[in-house]
């Protein structure tokens, strides 16, 4: 009798504690993950819309040109945790003629992100302090871990010259990215590690995957000279050549920026594109601009001669200024918050509007005169070579030259 009453003590408490109690924490863990889980290919639909200039079709077509490089995954491995230093260690290995890319993140952080370490690597998957919160955490070691909310992806294409910066989100989730292998028009296409999804590099646009269709919300990047940087921004941090792999970051695989008869300077394209231009050559480096469907190529070295340039671009009045010290070009809207629309000219090597005869700086900041106090708004630019930026937007509108680009290939509207 006992050991039936001890038989049903059991039975009681299990079918009446411990199960109800089981399947409750099963439930709350089934909620987190999905709460948690990427999106699945299943609800690609959610994501599939179009985007501006872009059709399904156009998304398709795309894909299909995908070409294989014969690297794969990875094959140029990203850089997943970037250890910085500081610009007085930096220089102790970089020529002052040596490209840079610079970022001013949230915050007063400036990054610099030499083109010698980036040409190994292609992307790097960067992140910076949160500037809202005053608490630092260290790793064991000492070495400062950054808050996981500020996560951003730096990428440059060097077949194409391209350089572009994106927060790193796939759709509404946070991400890293790696070096999908294959290329578009001769330029980066990378992978979402949270969907994996493809993504082009100078489109900013998911290809393949549950989040086709959708971009990448880009950050402004600029090309700039290291010894100006070093100079203009003594506190800023540096992308060391401590990555973790063996590479000669001495040397640049694809020739040298400062050389004739390098990759960067001749007319040869190694890899498929589906369109050619015969108004420029085709390694010339322009500024892709994007302004409601409209696009248009700024030509550096134009801005370089003459210093100051107006342009327009649709309906849009554009200002391009450069910096002598930093070799860095950038574009502003001409109008004020007001709808004043100013013009600029160099005035005994000054930037002065002709409204008022107010001085500007290169970074569109005017600091002596009636607008002393006032800014531009800032337009962001894509850097690129000439061929790359054509082959994606054929329709695109040349500043700093007056002719139409010349097509040669088909036209295939994307």
């Amino acid at each position: 009798m006992a050991a039936l009453t001890r038989h049903y003590c059991k039975k009681w408490i299990l079918s009446h504690l411990l199960l109800p109690g089981l399947f409750c924490l099963a439930l709350s863990a089934g909620q987190a993950i999905a709460a948690e889980a990427p999106p699945s290919p299943s609800s690609a639909d959610e994501f599939l819309t179009e985007i501006p200039g872009f059709s399904i079709d156009d998304l398709d077509f795309l894909a299909r040109e995908l070409s294989v490089t014969g690297m794969g995954s990875d094959g140029i491995p990203p850089v997943y945790r970037p250890v910085f230093v500081r610009v007085s260690d930096a220089g102790l290995s970089m020529d002052d003629r040596e490209p840079v890319f610079v970022v001013h993140y949230p915050g007063g952080l400036t990054r610099v992100y030499p083109q010698s370490i980036m040409v190994w690597h292609e992307i790097v998957n960067d992140v910076v302090p949160d500037p809202n919160s005053a608490a630092v955490n260290y790793r064991p070691g000492g070495e400062r871990a950054e808050s996981p909310g500020n996560a951003y992806t730096v990428t440059y294409s060097p077949l194409t010259g391209c350089v572009t910066v994106f927060k790193s989100r796939a759709g509404r989730y946070p991400s890293t990215f790696g070096n999908d292998g294959r290329l578009l028009n001769a330029n980066l296409t990378m992978y979402d590690r949270t969907s994996g999804g493809i993504w082009s590099q100078l489109l900013a646009v998911c290809l393949e995957g549950p989040l086709r269709g959708k971009r990448l919300e880009r950050y402004p990047v600029y090309w700039a000279r290291w010894g100006g940087v070093r100079n203009r921004y003594p506190d800023a941090e540096v992308l060391s050549r401590s990555t973790g792999y063996r590479r000669n970051y001495g040397r640049d695989p694809y020739g040298s920026y400062f050389s004739e008869g390098t990759y960067y300077s001749d007319t040869q394209i190694y890899h498929q594109v589906s369109r050619l231009s015969d108004l420029l050559p085709p390694k010339t480096r322009v500024l892709g601009l994007e302004m409601e469907s409209i696009y248009g190529a700024l030509l550096v070295d134009a801005v370089r001669e003459s210093k100051v340039l107006n342009q327009t671009l649709g309906i849009f009045k554009l200002t391009a200024f450069y910096d002598d010290e930093l070799d860095r070009v950038r574009v502003f809207d001409s109008r004020l918050s007001d709808g004043t629309l100013l013009e600029f000219r160099l005035f005994e090597n000054k930037f002065r509007d002709r409204n008022t005869n107010s001085e500007w700086n290169s970074d569109g900041e005017c600091v002596y005169g009636r607008l002393r106090g006032t800014s531009l708004k800032p337009i962001l630019a894509v850097d690129a070579m000439w061929f790359a930026w054509y082959a994606f937007h054929p329709d695109t509108q040349v500043l700093g030259k007056g002719e139409e680009p010349k097509r040669r290939g088909p036209d295939i509207p994307y």
